[in-house]
């Protein structure tokens, strides 16, 4: 099932009563597939992080350089109009976007996707199906790098979760 372009961004409606842990980052869901972002949206909103989902690798572009996001777990083989990829085009947007983290949690699992998505500078790699538990774990981890100033320690460390 493909995301559907109206709307195609999901904001607030997956905010944790609870509220989000302390500075937490709000964190964008970039996936085409309505029923596995809706299931990374619940396990984050779950988890008390606010967050965004969107389908579009245009629109990703556009949302992450004009709204404050520090995190996004997209899937892997999002388009966009600035190259091959949303996560590469992100990742190659250092000067602007110096502490964005980008966790790729996707579908496809084999070592050469592995390799591919660590090389467009990912942060981190996830295979679906997973767990609630790791997405959340790692979303911390990388929400925790923020602290790096950018070149230092951590930055684009191409860690695999």
């Amino acid at each position: 099932m493909m995301m559907t372009k109206e709307p195609t961004r999901v904001v607030g409606m997956y905010g944790s009563p609870a509220g989000p842990p302390a500075g937490a980052a709000p964190v964008l869901v970039v996936d085409d597939d309505t029923a596995e972002a809706t299931v990374t949206l619940g396990w984050l909103a779950a988890s008390g992080y606010p967050t965004t989902a969107e389908a579009d690798g245009d629109a990703v572009l556009r949302l992450v350089r004009t709204e404050v996001m520090r995190l996004v777990v997209s899937e892997l083989y999002i388009r966009c109009a600035e190259g091959a990829c949303v996560v590469t085009a992100l990742k190659q947007d250092r000067a602007r976007l110096p502490r964005l983290r980008v966790l790729v949690h996707t579908r496809h699992t084999s070592a050469a996707d592995d390799a591919w998505a660590l090389a467009a500078g990912c942060d981190g790699v996830l295979h679906k199906p997973g767990s609630g538990e790791t997405l959340v774990r790692e979303v911390r981890r990388l929400d925790g790098l923020h602290a790096v100033e950018p070149g230092g320690a951590g930055e684009g460390d191409g860690d695999r979760a």
